[in-house]
């Protein structure tokens, strides 16, 4: 430290600071230097409040709103504030969870980073705020400037959705936009980052312009920040596999697999809550049937992303061929004209129609049209990770990770067609195979810090891994809660997934109750939430010892219909009006004791 600053501090006061300096990290020493900036721009009259924290308010800031399911919009938010300090723009970042709707009309600068849950939701963080600027108490923005970054994925209709519809409000609500929003697809690093520094220097300068000094970036902690990993999509790790096992035997037309792979003493470290993102090889069959279509020759060489490969190597393993999304059309329609499917493409309904189901294949036999290896590589888009819930605890299984995968198959446009990455993790060999992977955090679907609270756990097929997981590890801990977990799937003796685990676990008492639901057995389809309505009182009971809820499964049926099904709970049981039991279980969000991974 240099020595001059004694002549500000005394001996007692340097001691302090030095010895206060040496034990904080760098993401701490950062937050320190952000709020001793705040406290002396306080002092200038500069900041409306300070909360106890950290910078609370700050009309001379730019205020970063976060909304985001998993752990890429804080990432994001923290680049911006990394990019912020290297720019001199204070910056103040707020998970829109936790923010105080009201403050949205004293706001001056707003960057918006928002995803998009499935098919044009909102994530759970960002709905209080989307509802309250399309509602009627909604203020009027004439001096906000903002800009949008929006995340989601392509292959569903309703891309950005959430981040759209951000950036249309607030222009309707007044507010300046000062750069066109970014709607970023899977691959959204390198696009963002150019974003964020156009971005960060236009607030610069409106800032600049206001007469806010250039100081280093202002922050307050954001929940849910994630460290920097060592393995990405962009670099995953090769995964070698332990075990696979059919967990429906070998009878049963629907499959569904039991992987165990190896971290190689926590390579990959995850939590129970986790998912895996998996990069799938395309099938070998599928890729034959392109080549078939296009009479391409597999042992063309291109040049992908600096290196030389063949045609069927970068079919293989580089591009997305099992799915075709909204912007792999509009480039084949861009290619080459087509009068019906343009017409395809503008109606909404049956373009969407079109798109479930349909891979490259159907494409280029429904609309054909010459192409060579280059153009169809300049059509196609990346090949991308596919999700999977962790079903094992790192706690019981160290070094290991394992999965609970559905092999996808269907017939459509009278082709046999298979899921990309259920299909290349089925046809996996034990020996020396090796599957490229890496951890997606999942912050908003974790066990209660304190083990002894009780937990409900309610899921259907697949949606039944990562209850495995929260088993496991509520085995090993000190005093573990009371636990419930509600399974559905379709019969009792081909599709009971972990059957033999589970009532190992009811007479260990890791587990105490278990409540299931197989829809095809008996004459009438029975599913969880017909067990939840069943158990309605004791669920009630459970709910107001403070217990947590977890829904894992189908976002479109069975997530729905349970949530339907908890407020019918709630409103019967707590003697409330149908708004009084929304609001419960609104509430029961909001303190995270309902948590949904849904897909």
């Amino acid at each position: 430290m240099n020595t001059n600053i004694s002549g500000i501090l005394s001996v007692e006061q340097l001691d302090l600071l030095n010895k206060l300096a040496s034990s904080l990290t760098n993401e701490q020493r950062v937050w320190v230097s952000g709020y001793l900036a705040g406290l002396s721009a306080r002092n200038d009259g500069q900041v409306q409040s300070l909360g106890g924290n950290a910078l609370a308010h700050n009309e001379s800031a730019l205020t970063i709103l976060v909304g985001s399911r998993t752990g890429n919009g804080e990432g994001l938010a923290k680049l911006a504030q990394r990019l912020a300090q290297e720019q001199g723009v204070p910056v103040v970042i707020k998970n829109m969870e936790n923010y105080k709707i009201r403050d949205l009309q004293t706001e001056k600068n707003i960057l918006v980073i928002v995803s998009t849950h499935g098919d044009g939701v909102p994530p759970f963080s960002a709905q209080l705020l989307h509802e309250f600027i399309y509602g009627k108490r909604a203020p009027k923005l004439e001096s906000v400037n903002y800009a949008v970054l929006a995340l989601g994925d392509s292959s569903y209709f309703q891309f950005c959705k959430t981040g759209k519809d951000f950036d249309q409000q607030l222009s309707n609500l007044g507010a300046k936009r000062l750069v066109p929003i970014l709607a970023c697809d899977l691959d959204f690093e390198e696009p963002a980052e150019v974003w964020l520094k156009t971005t960060l220097a236009a607030f610069g300068g409106e800032l600049k312009a206001t007469g806010t000094p250039q100081t280093s970036a202002t922050t307050i902690p954001i929940q849910n920040s994630i460290e920097p990993i060592k393995y990405s999509k962009k670099n995953p790790f090769k995964a070698p596999v332990f075990e696979k096992i059919s967990l429906h035997g070998k009878a049963l037309e629907r499959q569904t697999l039991h992987l165990e792979l190896s971290t190689e003493n926590e390579a990959l470290a995850y939590e129970p809550g986790d998912s895996a993102g998996i990069i799938p090889f395309n099938s070998k069959e599928l890729i034959g049937d392109l080549l078939k279509t296009t009479a391409l020759d597999p042992e063309e060489e291109l040049e992908l992303n600096g290196s030389k490969l063949t045609f069927y190597d970068a079919l293989r393993r580089n591009f997305e061929l099992s799915k075709i999304t909204t912007d792999v059309v509009k480039r084949y329609l861009a290619f080459a004209p087509n009068k019906k499917l343009q017409a395809l493409i503008e109606d909404a309904s049956e373009f969407k129609d079109y798109l479930y189901g349909r891979d490259i294949v159907d494409l280029l036999e429904d609309f054909p049209v010459k192409v060579t290896a280059k153009d169809l590589a300049a059509i196609l888009r990346p090949i991308q990770p596919r999700s999977y819930s962790i079903s094992s605890s790192p706690l019981a299984c160290p070094g290991e990770l394992h999965l609970t995968v559905s092999v996808v198959n269907y017939e459509k446009s009278g082709r046999s067609k298979r899921g990309a990455c259920s299909s290349f993790l089925a046809e996996l060999a034990v020996e020396d195979e090796q599957v490229p992977i890496f951890i997606e955090s999942n912050p908003n679907f974790r066990l209660p810090k304190n083990s002894e609270t009780p937990i409900v756990m309610i899921g259907a097929g697949t949606g039944i891994a990562p209850y495995r997981a929260f088993v496991q590890h509520r085995e090993l801990a000190d005093n573990p809660g009371k636990s419930w977990l509600f399974f559905g799937n379709r019969h009792f003796e081909t599709e009971f997934l972990y059957q033999t685990e589970w009532q190992n676990f009811l007479k260990s008492g890791a587990l105490t109750k278990m409540s299931v639901a197989f829809s095809r057995d008996g004459d009438k389809k029975e599913y969880v939430q017909h067990r939840l309505i069943e158990n309605s009182s004791e669920l009630f009971k459970w709910l107001e010892e403070g217990a947590h809820f977890y829904i894992c499964g189908d976002m479109n049926n069975m997530a729905g219909d349970v949530q339907k099904a908890l407020v019918k709970i709630v409103e019967k049981e707590g003697a409330l009006n149908p708004e009084g039991a929304q609001e419960y279980i609104t509430n029961l969000q909001k303190e995270k004791r309902l948590q949904l991974d849904v897909y």
